[in-house]
């Protein structure tokens, strides 16, 4: 449930100050940090002018930078990094950006990262962001999803909220800095991958061969302060669709069936394409599907589902709630709706079929992975391992399901291999042996940084002051960021306790208080960690 924006932000932000109200924001960029200057400020303390000068006048530039990424169609899984145009044509804006404001550019693995760069000598600091968003379908979305906008005190747009509302934040931030003629104490990077969304091997390589920031921060996720991720997992099932067999019973073939965009979204819509058999009309397959639909909505008060001819076909939709696949217990999935009703019809068996009887017996209702007898929890930080089935798809002559699950600690690989593999041997045996694993498996590991470090202290230290949140505790996301390839790094931001996320989810949006309360929290991070004479006696470890 999202808090009441004045009970999320309490002692943050008193009031918004947008650049346009404030007079000392008016003007070009050297006038303006002028009247922010030791002249102009007499007595204030470096931190205390930059703060100031980034409370009063960021929050405009954070804003129209935000909306210059996003209409960037930077979709890298349908388009790779290295091959994409709008990512190179990102890749050239950028590098035009940093050269009007005194940083260095470079772009890495032919444009799987960019690279910016201020200051001298050894990395410092290192920001990470990605550049890449996920598809954004645009029938799912109320307005043209990369034509951002400003409504009601939120910008929506694709990328707004992850990522690129934040790197515009960081970009920002260093500007102001930079303008008010403060020095890095060794270099800052501002590091983009473009691939975070689909294959991650440019950012990989980088991570192991570029010479590592003392300080990796990412703001790609949540706050306090990101300490721990769970490990990312992809599991495939599928079958063959073969002829069916036509029992007795059955007037009903499933033709097609269609459910989720992308492995990291819990579906909103699932679609189930039938023909009638055995002699039965249309009208008579439509009744049948509407009698199913009545009666799984007596067991599933919540069923939202729906029914329409197309020709000779019959199109059952099921409805849910589309959410990250790292927060699926937020969400409704609608291959749980699709599959309980399906298991109501009588069905000819074949493929499709068999991969809807599993999601109903070993998916449905369950996020834990129980069916599969996969389950397990880290007591501590990170709590229990969560399974999402997130794509369903007939091509080629087979049908497949994409499984995204992330883990906590406190089961090696191996062991949670070897249950993985025993949760396939299991539906094998459910269905003759008709749908087995599939594709390439992935089993990643759990990330977890040093919570009593510099980095996590200096972090939560300054969250707690801007948020008046003195119990404030590092935390753990089961999303997985480029954090987790950098040793010790963490994330700090964008997404609020107590906000809905949206960062995957159609019309996705970010809320002007919290770009501004993140920026402003970036900002004292950057001048704690990078600008402060003497600072790298605190960052040594």
């Amino acid at each position: 449930m999202r808090l009441p924006i004045a009970a999320a932000l309490v002692c943050a932000i008193p009031s918004l100050a947008l650049a346009g109200s404030d007079a000392r924001c008016q003007g070009a960029p050297r006038a303006r940090a002028a009247r922010f200057s030791e002249q102009a400020m007499k007595g204030a303390s470096p931190l205390d002018r930059y703060a100031a000068y980034v409370r009063a006048c960021a929050l405009d530039e954070v804003v129209a930078l935000t909306q210059e990424l996003v209409r960037f169609k930077t979709v890298s899984s349908e388009v790779p990094a290295g091959k994409n145009p709008e990512v190179a044509a990102m890749g050239r804006f950028l590098q035009k950006w940093a050269k009007a404001h005194g940083m260095a550019y470079r772009s890495v693995g032919g444009g799987e990262v960019f690279e910016l760069a201020w200051g001298e000598g050894p990395p410092g600091l290192g920001l990470v962001f990605h550049g890449d968003v996920v598809p954004a379908p645009a029938h799912e979305w109320k307005r043209p999803p990369f034509e951002p906008y400003v409504q009601e005190g939120r910008l929506y747009g694709r990328g707004v909220e992850d990522d690129k509302g934040p790197l515009a934040s960081a970009l920002v931030a260093l500007d102001f800095a930079r303008q008010l003629g403060l020095k890095p104490q060794g270099k800052v990077l501002v590091i983009v991958g473009n691939g975070e969304e689909s294959d991650w091997a440019g950012m990989t390589k980088y991570a192991q061969t570029e010479p590592k920031a003392t300080h990796v921060i990412s703001v790609d996720s949540g706050y306090p302060v990101v300490a721990a991720q769970s490990g990312f997992v992809a599991w495939t099932l599928e079958a063959p669709v073969g002829a069916p067999v036509k029992g007795a019973a059955a007037t009903l073939r499933a033709v097609d069936v269609k459910g989720g965009e992308f492995l990291t979204q819990v579906p909103g819509t699932a679609t189930l394409r039938l023909v009638s058999v055995a002699g039965r009309t249309p009208e008579q397959a439509e009744a049948a599907v509407r009698d199913a639909i009545a009666e799984e909505r007596m067991a599933r008060p919540s069923l939202q589902a729906d029914v329409k001819r197309d020709g000779d076909a019959v199109v059952l939709t099921a409805h849910g709630k589309a959410v990250h696949a790292s927060i699926a217990d937020e969400g409704h999935n609608a291959l749980w709706a699709l599959s309980a009703v399906a298991a109501r019809l009588p069905l000819e068996d074949d493929g499709i079929a068999a991969m809807l009887r599993v999601l109903a017996t070993r998916f449905a209702d369950d996020h834990f992975g129980k069916k599969l007898e996969l389950a397990y929890q880290d007591d501590g930080l990170m709590g229990p391992l969560i399974v999402a089935p997130t794509v369903l798809r007939v091509a080629d002559g087979k049908v497949s399901l994409g499984v995204n699950m992330r883990r906590p600690r406190g089961q090696d690989a191996a062991t949670f291999n070897a249950a993985l593999d025993k949760a396939a041997a299991s539906v094998a045996r459910d269905t003759g042996g008709r749908v087995k694993e599939g594709g390439q498996r992935y089993v990643g590991d759990a990330h977890v940084a040093d919570t009593s470090g510099p980095l996590v202290t200096t972090l939560l230290d300054i969250y707690k002051r801007h948020r008046n949140a003195p119990d404030a505790k590092p935390t753990s996301v089961r999303g997985g960021t480029y954090a987790r390839l950098f040793p010790k790094a963490v994330d700090f931001g964008p997404g609020f306790p107590g906000e809905e996320y949206s960062g995957h989810a159609p019309d996705e949006s970010i809320s002007l208080e919290s770009l501004d309360a993140g920026t402003r929290m970036l900002a004292e991070a950057i001048h704690a960690l990078a600008l402060t004479p003497g600072a790298g006696a605190a960052r040594s470890e």
